[in-house]
């Protein structure tokens, strides 16, 4: 592929990358003062998901946090996000990039808007049927807020010059109870979710940026 054909890309890049010599565009301000607790440091926020039987899982993604262990609260995301979770199966997607103060986060914090959501699942015969969610008690869902403990419990530290890296992994074949009504025609999903997040990136799964190639570099094998 020639370099003016990589660079009228569309809006959807699908490459192998090290987050060391990627450039994604983000938020936050990217200054920082010798002061220990005014250092800040660059953190990559991902999203992949387990296997399931939803051919679509499109929510809004209103907001994501993450919680130092001094109790300090850090917003991630500056604006609504809607995402289609069901893509997430075969890849993992750069959410992300924002400059946080370094210090030990514990866990992580995701809300989900449901109000707009389109759900389909897959039937026996393999054909997709739109899918309406509920939560425990039967209700139509609204907004939910999902918590997970950073590294099963670990935490993981930001430390002053060392690009980090946060993948989310909403799992929907644990977080949804499927039933399909009798006519064959619809699903109601009864959602509970349960989310998952990991500093680790040693995974077969294919690495997705969204946004505009401003240029490649063939030579030195990155891209902005």
């Amino acid at each position: 592929m020639s370099l003016d054909s990589l660079k009228q890309s569309a809006t959807r890049l699908f490459l192998p990358l090290i987050l060391g010599t990627a450039l994604i565009g983000g938020c936050g301000d990217s200054s920082s003062t010798t002061s220990a607790d005014e250092q800040q440091s660059k953190l990559y926020v991902s999203l992949t998901d387990a296997e399931g039987d939803f051919t679509q899982y499109q929510v809004d993604v209103t907001a994501l946090k993450l919680y130092r262990a001094n109790g300090a609260i850090i917003e991630t995301l500056p604006n609504t996000t809607t995402l289609d979770f069901a893509q997430y199966v075969d890849i993992t997607e750069f959410l992300s990039t924002t400059t946080v103060p370094v210090g030990f986060y514990s866990k992580a914090e995701i809300t989900l808007d449901f109000s707009n959501a389109e759900l389909a699942v897959e039937d026996a015969n393999g054909e997709s049927i739109p899918a309406s969610a509920q939560d425990e008690n039967g209700d139509p869902l609204t907004t939910v807020t999902l918590t997970a403990q950073i590294n099963g419990g670990d935490g993981f530290a930001i430390r002053f010059g060392q690009p980090a890296s946060l993948t989310l992994d909403f799992d929907l074949e644990a977080s949804n109870e499927v039933t399909i009504d009798s006519s064959g025609n619809s699903a109601t999903v009864t959602v509970n979710p349960v989310l998952v997040a990991n500093t680790s990136i040693d995974d077969d799964k294919t690495r997705r940026v969204r946004g505009l190639l401003d240029s490649v570099d063939t030579v030195e094998n990155n891209f902005i």
